[in-house]
C-alpha cells in the first residue's frame, strides 16, 4: 500500500480495517462490554420494578434503562456498565492504532497479545489525557466563578470585573479552544498514544497542537471518514444479507427443511437483529433492506426448533458485534492515517520513527553508563 500523506490515505481505511487482528481486538472488547451492559441493564430495570419477562418482551437483547425513571442504584448500574463498555472500546482503539502503525512499518506479525500488552503499559495516558484537559477547563471555570463572587463586594466589585476584563476575555477564548481540544483529544488520544507512545502530558500537548495547527483539516477529514465508516459497514451488512438470502433459498427448499428453516431463521433474526434497531441505525430505507434479506414468518416453533433459534440467534448476535467491530476498525484505522498526515506536515514521519517501546536498558560495562539496546525478536 502506497502512502501519500494526504487525503487519499483516508480511503485506504476500509480495506486496511478488514484485518483479523483489528476486528478480533474490537470484538473481544465489544463482547465484554456488551455482556456487562446487558446484565447491568436487566438488573437495573428489574430493581426499578419490572419483571424479567416484561423486560425481555419490551427490550429483548438491547435494553436501555436510561429511557425509564430509575432509582439511584439502578442509574449507577446503567452508567457503570455504559462507561465500562466505552472504556473497553476506547482501549481497543489504541490497540488497533498500534497494530495499524506496525502494519504501516511492514510488521504484519504484530499480534493481538502484543497490542494488549502495550495497552497494559499505557492505559493511564489513554484515560488521563481527556481528564487532564477537563481539569484545565474546570480550573478556568472555578477561577472565573471566584472572581464573579468577588464582584459582589460593595464599592470594589465593579473594579474587580472591569480592570482585568481583557484577561477574562482571553481566558474565555482559551476555554472555547480547550473545549474543541477536548473533542480532539477524545477522538485522537488512542491514536496518539498508540503511534507515538506518549505519556499523559505528551498526549495533552499533541491534542492542543493538533487543535491549533489543523482545526479545519480535522473537521474536513472526519467529515470524510465518518460517512466512509458508515458506507463500509453498510457494504459489509449487504454481503452478510446476501449470505442470509442464499442460506434461506437453499435450506428452505421443500427437499430439505422447507418452511421450517424459514421460521427458525426468521425468528432468530428478529430477536438478534430487531427491525427497530436497524431502523434506528440506518434509517427508514433499511426496513425494505431488512425485509428483502431476512425472512419474515408467522409460523410458530416449539421443541428442538426453539433450541435451534437460540443457537442461531446467538451466532447472529456475534455477527452484529463483528459488523460493529469492523466499523470501529475503519474509524480507528482512518484516524491513524489522518494523524500520520498531520505528523508528516509537522516534519515527523511516524512510519520511519522508532517509538522505542521495545528497548532494554543494559547497565553492564565498565563505564557504568546505561546503554540502550533494541530488543531482538
Amino acid at each position: 500500500m502506497e502512502i501519500h500523506f494526504n487525503i487519499k490515505d483516508i480511503f485506504y481505511a476500509p480495506r486496511s480495517a478488514l484485518n483479523l487482528a483489528k476486528i478480533l481486538t474490537f470484538l473481544r472488547a465489544n463482547i465484554a462490554g456488551y455482556t456487562a451492559y446487558l446484565f447491568a441493564n436487566y438488573l437495573a430495570l428489574f430493581l426499578s420494578g419490572n419483571t424479567f419477562i416484561s423486560i425481555w418482551q419490551n427490550h429483548g437483547l438491547y435494553p436501555c434503562a436510561y429511557m425509564f425513571d430509575l432509582n439511584w442504584y439502578s442509574s449507577v448500574l446503567f452508567w457503570t456498565s455504559s462507561v465500562y463498555w466505552f472504556l473497553a472500546v476506547y482501549g481497543a482503539m489504541c490497540a488497533v492504532s498500534r497494530i495499524t502503525l506496525k502494519e504501516l512499518k511492514g510488521n504484519y506479525f504484530y499480534s493481538i497479545h502484543d497490542a494488549h500488552s502495550f495497552i497494559g503499559k499505557n492505559w493511564r495516558a489513554i484515560i488521563l489525557t481527556p481528564i487532564t484537559i477537563i481539569i484545565i477547563l474546570a480550573f478556568y471555570i472555578l477561577a472565573t466563578s471566584f472572581f464573579g463572587i468577588m464582584s459582589k463586594i460593595p464599592w470594589i466589585g465593579s473594579i474587580i470585573i472591569s480592570v482585568p476584563f481583557f484577561i477574562y476575555l482571553i481566558g474565555a477564548v482559551f476555554s472555547v479552544f480547550t473545549i474543541f481540544t477536548l473533542l480532539v483529544s477524545i477522538v485522537f488520544t488512542p491514536a496518539i498514544v498508540g503511534t507515538t507512545n506518549e505519556d499523559t502530558m505528551g498526549s495533552v500537548f499533541n491534542s492542543y497542537m493538533l487543535a491549533w495547527r489543523y482545526p479545519f483539516q480535522i473537521i474536513a477529514y472526519k467529515l470524510i471518514l465518518i460517512p466512509l465508516t458508515y458506507l463500509s459497514q453498510l457494504f459489509l451488512l449487504t454481503l452478510i444479507g446476501f449470505g442470509f438470502k442464499i442460506m434461506n433459498l437453499i435450506f428452505s427448499n421443500s427437499i430439505l427443511m422447507g418452511e421450517r428453516f424459514t421460521a427458525i431463521l426468521g425468528n432468530a433474526a428478529s430477536v438478534a437483529v430487531p427491525k427497530k434497531l436497524i431502523d434506528t441505525i440506518f434509517g427508514l430505507f433499511s426496513i425494505n433492506f431488512y425485509n428483502f434479506f431476512i425472512p419474515s414468518t408467522l409460523q410458530k416453533t416449539d421443541g428442538l426448533d426453539l433450541f435451534s433459534i437460540f443457537i442461531i440467534g446467538f451466532f447472529i448476535l456475534i455477527v452484529v458485534l463483528i459488523c460493529f467491530s469492523y466499523a470501529l476498525s475503519v474509524f480507528s484505522t482512518g484516524t491513524v492515517y489522518i494523524l500520520n498526515i498531520f505528523k508528516k506536515k509537522s516534519g515527523i514521519d511516524l512510519i520511519e520513527t522508532d517509538n522505542n517501546e521495545d528497548l532494554i536498558i543494559d547497565t553492564s560495562g565498565n563505564d557504568k553508563k546505561a546503554q540502550i539496546q533494541p530488543k531482538l525478536y
